[in-house]
């Protein structure tokens, strides 16, 4: 099934570090064959004070700090009252104007009193990590120093933000780690890839396929990373043109995968196209899961002919097996005569499937009686045996009687009954 796994969402980073994305730094070598793909510019912060006069327009108090380059903004609030309002006022919309001024007042020679102030505060986890990219962005290695020694987790938002403004220097320190910190350049990885992924999306491309030669774990959800940066940035078209050019293999795979997420929710057919070029590749099988599932949502009749018209193979029957199981919640009557019109085959065995799983948790005998017209007897015993393991659990006493007359072997009796 598609694949829901939260990953760190870090887009707003950009935005309040916008200042830092247009510092200097030179773009790492390129790997041959990948194609270049450009970030443009983030969107603007929402409305200044300037734009929204009634929003802070009384913050002025005594005791006025150097600001930096954001000052004029407010010329007679200061840094305590910006951090007062951006935690404690009561409007949501105030709280995030303040802390947007916050953050652009922030400079490498006030940013550890503004962080003592934070902490006073209690600043809440999306504002902490803000500010330590921020922190990050500007004063770079100092920042990543003070956040190393850090009993808080200021780590890896502080390196994200170094790595956004200057991803040699980030790189350079994650290549010549001090042996005490040896045991994190995993985690670490990860932060200069989604700061480098921030600002320069093809740097980031180099890096993930670097760290994957080098035998680190997870880069499929590095490459995720970057690829949802490129859908941002450069809209699902042009980040589709670009996965397409990455090297066969598990990355390309996840890459395509969370690229075909969105795809399929603006232009199902477009991403059709996009995927079936690759449908017989295993690597392309949760990106064609991912345009049929998505697809099937508004039109399961056109998502299932696009599946079963793909060559056998394991997006296929996935993508089956996905659309099935959904299309069986919103619109069981339709599913089932779309599955009694199909003819003996693989497909049609990953559609039961797909289907008895979904359907079990609301009519378990129902989905007892599809999966028992699997033909494939391994399949058909999973299928069994979820659909036994959802009945034990709705309905125990029926469940038992079931099994004790259902002929089953006794090893998946057990199957069922130790779910």
């Amino acid at each position: 099934m598609k694949n829901k796994k939260t990953i760190l969402v870090h887009g707003c980073w950009g935005g309040v570090a916008l200042a830092a994305f247009w510092m200097g730094g030179v773009r790492q070598p390129s790997t041959p064959g990948v194609a270049v793909l450009t970030q443009s510019p983030r969107p603007s912060l929402p409305p200044t004070a300037e734009q929204q006069p009634s929003i802070l327009a009384n913050a002025a108090g005594p005791g006025k700090e150097d600001m930096g380059p954001a000052s004029s903004t407010f010329e007679a609030t200061s840094l305590e009252e910006l951090a007062n309002r951006a935690i404690r006022d009561p409007n949501p919309i105030t709280r995030r104007l303040a802390f947007s001024k916050l953050l652009e007042a922030l400079t490498p020679g006030n940013a550890l009193k503004m962080r003592e102030k934070l902490l006073a505060l209690g600043a809440e986890r999306d504002q902490w990590r803000d500010f330590n990219y921020q922190w990050g962005a500007l004063a770079g290695e100092e920042a990543f120093q003070f956040a190393a020694s850090s009993k808080e987790r200021d780590l890896d938002a502080a390196l994200a933000g170094w790595a956004s403004a200057n991803p040699n220097q980030a790189l350079a320190m994650l290549d010549n780690l001090p042996e005490e910190m040896q045991d994190q350049r995993e985690s670490l990885a990860r932060s200069v890839v989604e700061g480098m992924s921030d600002r320069d999306l093809k740097g980031a491309t180099d890096l993930v396929l670097r760290l994957a030669g080098e035998g680190v774990k997870k880069t499929d959800e590095l490459m995720e990373i970057v690829a949802t940066d490129a859908v941002r940035a450069q809209g699902v078209e042009k980040a589709a043109t670009w996965s397409e050019s990455l090297p066969d293999g598990p990355l390309k795979g996840a890459a395509m995968q969370r690229i075909a997420n969105k795809y399929a929710e603006t232009d199902p057919e477009a991403a059709a196209a996009w995927a079936e070029g690759v449908a017989d590749k295993d690597f392309a099988a949760r990106a064609v899961e991912e345009v049929g599932d998505k697809w099937a949502a508004s039109n399961p009749i056109a998502a299932v002919t696009w599946l079963e018209s793909l060559p056998e193979g394991n997006g296929q029957k996935a993508g089956l097996n996905s659309v099935f199981g959904d299309w069986e919640d919103r619109d069981p009557a339709s599913a089932t005569e779309y599955l009694a019109s199909m003819p003996q085959s693989t497909q049609r065995d990953a559609a039961i499937s797909g289907f008895s799983r979904g359907y079990a948790w609301q009519d378990p005998e129902v989905a007892i009686a599809w999966a028992l017209d699997i033909s494939d007897p391994q399949l058909r015993q999973e299928s069994l045996t979820r659909a036994g393991q959802v009945f034990l659990r709705r309905d125990a006493e029926s469940a038992r009687a079931w099994l004790e007359n259902s002929g089953l072997p006794s090893e998946m009796q057990q199957a069922i009954l130790n779910r």
